[in-house]
């Protein structure tokens, strides 16, 4: 019995740091070797392996990625594992497989390895939304090594391999975006100072000078030409290489050829003629190309030559090389097609500033590149796609002004969080020019940051008000956020002096979202914006906008809201579009199509005159899920605990559950214990059922987030949280306010 005892603790030892390893490191292939090696250790195999399924780029792919109790060479006379039968029910995620001795099943390959195989373990790993992410393999040299204790550990080693692989995986995504974020508002910080640069400039010597100072050195070209037409050729222009590159260890060389005959078979003629750029990522692509020119050059791989183009214009060409091959990717292009339109700008505006004729021109070219550069920088600041939610279809547009050629501030944003809920986001930094654009992107990132880490509406739009004091901006900016959990239809909204959304129910009725607002964020570091709450009912819809929208000069914003609200109201009267054919069975494909056509026709109705940048968010609620169910209960002291159980019995029965009992009173007992024994004040338990899932809920007055930690084998206490992870699929702390909610998920 002692001896039972003892090897229990030292499995829960283990269990204990492989879930310490996996919660607090998000390295993927450091993940998978804690839970291998954790894995090998508790079955007592003598080795094992994970092989990992990847498929980031579209393409499945397999193979070992990392042994335990043996190098990965042992490995190696292995074959793909999934196409043998030994093998394939678990690559496949059906089941777990242990044998005894593998006797003739074993394959000739593995018979003429160097490490002995009689008995063998296996059991795949599969995420919650079913992917097979991987396998975990275990041998033993001996008959009869593993028995169904190993086959109970292996798969709860599985479960949580699935959990963190998953975190990890989701890691490196937000890591990826980050890094996009950081890149786009570099490119954007750099263009606005080629910009400045260029704008400042007197002659044609500034202008080359800016763009090796400003741009050049940032790319670390080692040449570059400016090839500008004159006469029947087009000719290398001087001063390229006067001022050293930023950031570069020496100056740019001068390009290797002075002249390019106009026409003819060359990159520059070519380039300039097709009026589009032309990437080569090493000489032989050039070469390939144009042979004569690849087989002249010297000290040089990779090379970009771009049109500078203004209107039906062609002034020249500008050329960038590299000494290393390079790979160009389409981002990186985009910038450098805006950065030479600046460029050619300014050398059309130097070129014709002794001609009045030609500067009236020049005003043309520059108003319609202006507006063209302002509206594609403001696109390419709103998401490129939105997310796909069950039971709410969501339009958005976005009306440039065309009074004002800047760039404005208005932006859109609906971002999904963890919990399941959806943000709506609308908001105007004060402002036409790329500094504000420059805000509203930073401020877009960092809302979209703290709302997918789970902060509510709040307290997000507090923190981003922090952030723009950090900015150093003298910018202020209106926001607007509506949360909505779509299987409840319960509505969250934080107004941070923007318009009031309007809520535009199922019958026809369309009124004022009313509830507090607050000041503009920008105005006072310190401030908390309060919340207003409601609920949607199927086919029930919100309409969030912008003041461009409402406000027209010279008269007052309150007509333009009452006219707003009037042609809301008749929108969709005419076609049957009321209470019965919104809430009536229509397909999420329906449903999205009719919001997309009465949005445009609010539009068309209130006759937007592009005096201002306009945004428009809207979304309509199919219902809640059918699936769907909640209960809650109050709990105030640590003996009503055992009425917390009951009542979570009672309610899995009702939901014909009941086979889920044991684990989820487990739950109960720790999640409620902790948070009455740990905090001041009663906890709220609420249990909900999703689609193949039971969470259980705990809500407490203390914002200190538990972690798991380890504990010594004869401690009475302290391991509430590896066990609350040990019998969920998943668990997570949700801030909330001045408190907090933990979770745990047990599939159903």
């Amino acid at each position: 019995m002692g001896a039972r005892v003892q090897r229990i603790l030292d499995d829960l030892h283990v269990f204990v740091e492989m879930t310490e390893a996996i919660t607090s490191d998000l390295d993927l292939d450091r993940v998978l070797q804690s839970v291998t090696d954790a894995g090998t250790r508790l079955s007592a195999a003598r080795f094992g392996a994970f092989f990992y399924h990847s498929s980031d780029d579209g393409a499945t792919r397999g193979g070992l990625r990392v042994a335990s109790g043996v190098g990965p060479q042992e490995f190696a006379h292995l074959p793909v594992p999934r196409l043998v039968e030994l093998f394939s029910a678990t690559f496949a995620g059906r089941e777990t497989v242990r044998l005894d001795d593998v006797g003739d099943d074993l394959p000739d390959a593995v018979r003429r390895g160097r490490r002995p195989l009689r008995s063998y373990l296996g059991t795949p790993v599969v995420a919650r939304s079913g992917e097979v992410i991987g396998a975990l393999l275990f041998g033993h040299p001996e008959v009869a090594a593993f028995d169904e204790r190993s086959e109970d550990v292996v798969r709860l080693v599985a479960t949580q391999a699935a959990v963190a692989v998953e975190n990890a995986r989701s890691y490196a995504q937000e890591q990826l975006a980050r890094r996009e974020a950081e890149q786009a508002a570099e490119r954007l910080a750099l263009l606005q100072t080629i910009t400045s640069r260029l704008a400042r400039a007197d002659d044609r010597d500034q202008v080359l000078l800016a763009v090796v100072d400003t741009l050049v050195g940032p790319l670390g070209a080692s040449r570059v030409g400016v090839y500008l037409r004159e006469g029947s050729v087009y000719r290398a222009a001087a001063g390229v290489s006067v001022a050293p590159a930023r950031g570069a260890t020496e100056a740019p060389q001068r390009p290797q050829h002075a002249e390019f005959p106009a026409e003819g078979d060359n990159p520059v003629a070519v380039c300039a003629a097709e009026r589009r750029p032309l990437v080569h990522e090493s000489v032989a692509d050039l070469a390939a190309r144009f042979p004569r020119v690849g087989a002249a050059v010297t000290g040089m791989e990779a090379s970009v030559l771009l049109p500078l183009v203004v209107g039906e214009r062609t002034l020249g060409v500008l050329a960038l090389a590299w000494r290393e091959p390079r790979v160009f990717d389409a981002v990186e292009l985009d910038w450098l097609r805006s950065a030479v339109e600046q460029l050619s700008l300014a050398l059309l505006q130097v070129e014709l500033r002794d001609s009045e004729a030609a500067a009236q021109a020049a005003l043309r070219d520059s108003a319609a590149y202006a507006i063209s550069v302002s509206q594609t920088l403001q696109r390419s600041l709103l998401p490129l796609a939105l997310p796909d939610v069950e039971s709410l279809a969501v339009a958005v547009r976005y009306v440039p002004s065309a009074v004002d050629a800047e760039v404005g501030g208005d932006w859109y944003d609906v971002i999904a969080t963890p919990d399941g809920a959806v943000v709506l986001v609308i908001g105007d930094v004060q402002g036409h020019s790329i500094g504000a654009a420059a805000v509203m992107g930073q401020l877009r990132v960092a809302l979209n940051a703290y709302l997918v880490e789970s902060h509510p509406p709040h307290v997000a739009l507090a923190r981003v008000n922090r952030v723009m004091e950090t900015l150093r901006t003298d910018a202020i900016a209106t926001c607007c956020l509506v949360r909505i959990e779509p299987a409840t239809g319960h509505v969250t909204v934080v107004r941070a002096g923007h318009t009031l959304p309007l809520l535009w129910r199922a019958d026809g009725e369309v009124v004022e979202v009313e509830g507090d607002g607050g000041i503009p964020l920008g105005v006072l570091p310190e401030w908390e914006w309060p919340t207003t709450e409601l609920h949607l009912g199927a086919g029930d819809r919100l309409l969030l906008y912008t003041d461009g929208l409402v406000e027209v000069p010279g008269e007052d914003v309150d007509e333009g809201v009452a006219a707003l609200l009037r042609e809301v109201a008749t929108t969709g009267s005419g076609d049957g579009t009321t209470a019965a054919a919104r809430d009536g069975d229509v397909t999420s494909a329906a449903r999205q199509e009719r919001l997309e056509d009465d949005v445009d026709d609010v539009l068309a109705r209130v006759g937007v005159r592009a005096r201002d940048d306009v945004a428009v968010l809207a979304c309509e609620y199919a219902g809640p899920a059918a699936s769907y169910r909640r209960e809650e209960l109050h709990v105030a002291t640590v003996p009503e605990v055992a009425t917390a159980r009951g009542f979570g019995r009672r309610t899995l029965v009702r939901w014909g559950l009941l086979h889920l009992d044991d684990v989820v009173s487990l739950l109960i007992t720790e999640l409620v214990t902790n948070a009455l024994v740990h905090t001041e004040g009663p906890a709220r338990l609420e249990l909900r059922r999703h689609e193949g899932a039971v969470r259980v809920m705990v809500t407490d007055s203390l914002s200190k987030v538990p972690r798991p930690r380890a504990v010594d084998s004869d401690a009475t206490g302290g391991r509430g949280l590896l066990v609350v992870g040990a019998l969920s699929t998943e668990w997570g702390v949700e801030p909330r306010g001045e408190g907090k909610t933990v979770w745990a998920d047990v599939r159903a």
